[in-house]
């Protein structure tokens, strides 16, 4: 009997009955759903692959917001805390005058903080946080969200400490205080070069 709504879904039925019977539509539907289930496990490994914690930093260059550029692996020889932020990130504000209060402290002995604003809406409105906190160590712009790819960075503030010889030694999720960072900042300007 046909279905008054759907004259050809008798036949369609019949069709899909045989695939079934002669063999090639199971096969077809199970190698969709294996294919299917590759597909997602390698998204979530690469999800759950994790922060870049450890190991030699990777490499980047940041274009800074006073039009210089900036590489990584040409600060070899200092210490490096790379913050990255945003400004609408309450986290971020609240860290903002710390990490300019760890550079002004331990500049001159080697410590470079670089700040890598991410997911902003908008330059000016980094440029206004710039400014509004005083920040005097270098900041710039991560287009295309390259170095926060590299470092597996999920959402702002996160940070990574490096040592003198590019190893990744801490990471930071959320807005970092100033007391720890400083006693581990003291503790990589303290090892030998």
């Amino acid at each position: 009997m046909k279905s008054p709504l759907h004259p050809q879904s008798a036949t369609a039925r019949s069709r899909l009955s045989q695939g079934w019977r002669r063999g090639w539509l199971f096969p077809a539907a199970l190698a969709l759903l294996l294919t299917a289930t590759v597909a997602l496990g390698s998204l979530l490994a690469e999800r759950n692959r994790g922060r870049q914690s450890s190991g030699i930093a990777p490499d980047f260059t940041l274009q800074l917001f006073d039009g210089s550029e900036l590489r990584l692996s040409e600060l070899r020889g200092q210490v490096v805390l790379l913050n990255f932020w945003a400004s609408w990130c309450p986290p971020c504000r609240a860290e903002a005058p710390e990490l300019q209060a760890l550079h002004e402290r331990y500049h001159r002995a080697g410590l470079r903080i670089i700040g890598i604003n991410m997911l902003e809406s908008s330059r000016a409105k980094a440029l206004d946080f710039v400014a509004e906190f005083r920040l005097s160590y270098p900041n710039g712009e991560d287009l295309g969200q390259r170095a926060a790819t590299l470092y597996r960075v999920e959402g702002p503030p996160e940070s990574f400490l490096i040592d003198r010889s590019g190893e990744i030694r801490r990471f930071y999720l959320g807005n970092v205080r100033y007391d720890p960072l400083a006693a581990a900042i003291e503790n990589l300007l303290a090892e030998p070069v």
